[in-house]
Formats: structure tokens, C-alpha cells, sequence
């Protein structure tokens, strides 16, 4: 969840690198001529406020403060705290012999106000019923493991019943990438001046809690002087399907052909037909092995299942669909490298997921092929296998893989995750949707016949993906308010689906 002041409720969110925050920081003390100190107050002033308006009982607090801004603006919240006779225990993980400029003032502002400061974990009491532990050991210019002492700290922080605030980011968190290791497991973070790419993807959302953000009164001559890493787009941010007309037709909504199910994975396939189908698609076929044939009859009459035997048969099928969408129980036999190089060959629009990829990804199928009217939706396996690199590498910098396999191949390119990246030819966008009961077989193939349904009925590929994101995700939401996150299928999202893209 992310809440937020100051920034249009319709417009899609500007997302930062830890350098380009830093710069940030930089225009507002040097042209907004806002004091660094000013900064730091205004920043703890804004958790403290958060943390009271969270926990209102709270009744104890402890806050970790490392040696940078990050624990100075967690001195300033342990000081307004202490000003509020709230019991507050600040654990020092820097000696303040060694702290310098503003977090050396914010030190002695909380020394003042009567904060009670250790610097031995082993003093502080166990943090229960109401009390609140606030991390502000590290900030957005952290990257690797983390060191002594704040690894002890970071593991007492999660050893302990009490809730969690994390100033800024959690510690422990990679700013940009939203890589982590060991790191604070936060019930609400409140951070500042812009929001950090990190927070929002890999293992970010779930480190974060409540995201909530706070510019500090930064002017928006100041933004504009520096350019997001990316966008992030929620509900009322995307593009919209048009209402029908009251004269529409089924022509009008375009033809989705599904390409898939080889022996045993008969399913896959379905279930990407009947997504294409209930996301609006005027007509929907598939081209499957002719056992499941009659099961897709029987589980969906409305698409129009043919059997194929191999590429040559697909040929004549694939003059008709205005998008195809080639992959979902594909496999990787003779069979399905047929289907594909003849599919990639057609002039309509392509949607590749699964094994599609992954024989892409070889290079025997559509070598060297760039298209600007496809879509690939890779997780992060898939994107290793794209890159010719390790899963490692893509997690270490999600946004540059998905720009990587975008100028690769072209087209656009969905890089599937708890913060799914859309990279197309003017840039990447963030969409954060769903919930972890979607960790389920099917759940892909759902998402790659909405993609499909949605172009066919005249989006373009960019506002397509994102919009199928979306809506994906929030009907796995919906579908887990009624029945709960765990046993969650695939087809429970069909009906949520259809009702959404209403």
C-alpha cells in the first residue's frame, strides 16, 4: 500500500534512484534554500506524526540510529518524543564522538529533550505490547551486506513482537534495486523527498509495510530538474477501455488466437483462451494438440478450439486472429519450435510467454528478431535465459534487465514480480498488483490472454500491458478477499476479471 501528500491522485508516480534523491536534496537546500537541519526536523517530525497517527496507544519507544542523516532524523523523532514525555531509548550503533554537521545537532537536540541513550543492545528491555521500535540505521546509500553492529541490531529488530517504522527505507533494503538480504521487516515506512525505485520492487513490498510518502515541501521546479528512474502506475492512473457502443459488434473487439498446449499441458492454454475471452476479446480460437480439444469444448464453447498436428497445419489458422499469443503450455518439442517460428512469421500482433521464451531464448526460433508489435513477458528466470545471464544478476538490477531485453528484441517487455517493470521504446513503468496467493501455476497464462484481449481491442501495446498488470492483480485481490490468499487458483480470477474490465 502507498499513501502520499502533495502529488495528483490520477497521475502516475515518479520514482527515484538513491543518487537521483540525492540530488534532490541537493536543489532544496541550494536553490529552495532549506537548511539541511530544517530537512532533518521537517523529515522526523513527519514519522513521529505517522508513528502517533499509526499506533496511537504506543506508549514506549526504541529507535536504532546509525552515523548518517538517516539516524539523525531518527534522533529528531526520539527528541519530539521525549518533548511528549513518551519513554523513548535510543540505541546508538555510531559512537557520537563520530558524528559530524546535522545528525551531530539532532543528537544533541534528543540529549537534550531527556532521551535515554545505550549503546549496548543488551540494555534495551523487550519491546512488547505497545511499544514501537523505530530503524533509522541505514539509509538509501547502503548496497551489499550489512556489517557490525548494525546485522545484530537489524536481527533484534526482527526478534522483537513490536511493530516497526523504518525511516526512509528499511535498512538493509537496496534503494534502487529493492535487493536485500538481511534486512528490517518494517509495518510502515515513511519516506522522503522522492520515493525510492527500491521500495517497490524485488523484496521491497515485502519489507516496506505502508509506504507512505512525504516531499518535505519540496517545490515542483525542483522535480523537474530531475528525471525519475521510472513510473509507477496504480488503477486511476492507467488507461481505460472505451464504453461500447449500443450498436457494437463482435469484429469490432478483435480475434485472439492462443498458441499452446503440447501433451499434458493442455490446460495452460485454456485458461489463457478463457482470460482472453472474459477480458473482452470479440472472438477467441486456440491452436492445441488434438487431445485437448474436446476439453476446451467442454470447459469454454465460446472459443473456437482447432487441433494441430504441426506448424504446416497452424499456417492457414493464422490469417485470421489480429493478436497471438504463443506460449502458455507450449513445451519445448519439434512440435511447439514449429508453432512458433510459423506464429512469428504471421503479420498480426504476438504475446510470448512460458516456453515461447524459452525458445526464444535459444536462438534457434526467431533469431535476431526485433519486433515492435510484440510482447514478452518473462519472469526472472526467463529474463536470465533472455539475457544469456544468471537470475543473480537480473535480481541485482531488475530495471535494467527488462530495459535490456526491450532493446534486445524490441517490442515491449513485462518483467513479471511482486513490482512487475513494463520497458518499452520511452521507458519503464511499475506496477504493483496482487497479492502472494497468485504464487500459483496458471496465474501467467491468465495474464498473457488479458494482454492479449486487451490489444485486440485497440490499446496500445505500453497502456496494454500495464492496464493487463493491473487488472490481473487486482482481480487475484479480489478473489483472495473471498475465499483468502492460500489454495488461491487461477480460474478463481476469471469472473473477477470480466467484472473489472467493465
Amino acid at each position: 500500500m502507498d499513501s502520499q501528500t502533495h502529488t495528483g491522485a490520477t497521475a502516475p508516480q515518479k520514482l527515484y534512484t538513491a543518487a537521483a534523491v540525492q540530488e534532490l536534496d541537493r536543489l532544496l537546500i541550494s536553490q529552495q534554500q532549506i537548511p539541511g537541519l530544517t530537512l532533518m526536523k521537517r523529515a522526523g517530525r513527519a514519522a513521529f506524526d505517522r508513528l502517533r497517527a499509526h499506533w496511537p496507544e504506543v506508549n514506549r519507544i526504541q529507535v536504532f540510529c546509525g552515523g548518517g542523516n538517516n539516524g539523525g532524523d531518527g534522533y529528531v523523532i526520539a527528541g519530539l518524543a521525549a518533548q511528549r514525555k513518551l519513554p523513548v531509548v535510543v540505541y546508538t550503533a555510531v559512537s557520537p564522538e563520530k558524528l559530524t554537521g546535522d545528525a551531530l545537532e539532532a543528537y544533541r537536540f534528543a540529549e537534550r529533550e531527556g532521551a535515554t541513550m545505550v549503546s549496548d543492545l543488551a540494555e534495551l528491555s523487550t519491546a512488547d505490547g505497545n511499544a514501537v521500535q523505530v530503524d533509522a540505521l541505514l539509509g538509501t546509500g547502503f548496497s551489499g551486506e550489512l556489517r557490525a553492529p548494525v546485522d545484530t541490531a537489524v536481527a533484534h529488530i526482527n526478534a522483537s513482537a513490536a511493530p516497526v517504522l523504518a525511516v526512509d527505507i528499511p535498512s538493509g533494503l537496496n534503494a534502487d534495486s529493492g535487493a536485500a538480504g538481511e534486512a528490517v521487516q518494517a509495518d510502515l515506512t515513511v519516506t522522503f523527498i522522492g520515493r525510492k525505485t527500491g521500495l517497490y520492487l524485488g523484496r521491497g513490498p515485502a519489507l516496506t509495510g505502508e509506504v507512505i510518502f512525504d516531499d518535505l515541501s519540496a517545490s515542483d521546479t525542483v522535480y523537474h530538474k530531475v528525471p525519475a528512474h521510472l513510473h509507477r502506475f496504480d488503477g486511476g492512473s492507467l488507461e481505460q477501455l472505451p464504453v461500447r457502443a449500443a450498436d457494437s459488434y463482435k469484429n469490432q473487439f478483435g480475434h485472439v488466437m492462443v498458441v499452446g498446449g503440447d501433451h499434458g499441458y493442455g490446460g495452460a492454454a485454456l485458461m489463457a483462451s478463457e482470460a482472453a475471452a472474459r477480458a473482452g476479446a470479440g472472438l477467441v480460437s486456440l491452436a492445441s494438440r488434438p487431445e485437448h480439444v474436446a476439453a476446451a469444448l467442454t470447459r469454454c464453447p465460446e472459443v473456437m478450439a482447432r487441433p494441430v498436428v504441426s506448424g504446416q497445419e497452424l499456417e492457414p489458422l493464422l490469417e485470421l486472429p489480429s493478436v497471438i499469443a504463443v506460449g502458455p503450455g507450449l513445451g519445448q518439442s519439434p512440435w511447439s519450435e514449429q508453432l512458433l517460428a510459423r506464429a512469428g512469421r504471421a503479420e498480426a500482433a504476438l504475446v510470448l510467454d512460458a516456453d515461447a521464451l524459452n525458445i526464444l531464448a535459444r536462438g534457434r526460433v526467431l533469431a535476431g528478431v526485433q519486433r515492435d508489435d510484440w510482447v514478452l513477458t518473462p519472469h526472472i528466470g526467463e529474463a536470465a535465459r533472455l539475457l544469456d545471464t544468471s537470475k543473480a544478476e537480473v535480481v541485482t538490477d531488475p530495471v535494467a534487465a527488462a530495459r535490456a531485453i526491450q532493446q534486445k528484441f524490441s517490442g515491449v517487455v513485462i518483467l513479471k514480480g511482486a513490482g512487475t517493470l513494463i520497458a518499452h521504446a520511452d521507458g519503464v513503468d511499475l506496477i504493483n498488483s496482487g497479492n502472494p496467493g497468485m504464487a500459483s501455476g496458471g496465474m501467467g497464462d491468465l495474464l498473457t490472454g488479458v494482454i492479449a484481449a486487451l490489444i485486440a481491442q485497440g490499446m496500445t501495446l505500453p497502456a496494454a500491458a500495464r492496464l493487463a498488470v493491473w487488472l490481473h492483480g487486482e482481480a487475484g485481490n479480489r478473489a483472495a478477499a473471498e475465499g483468502g490468499q492460500r489454495g488461491l487458483l487461477a480460474t478463481d480470477l476469471l469472473s473477477h476479471i470480466r467484472r473489472l474490465v467493465d
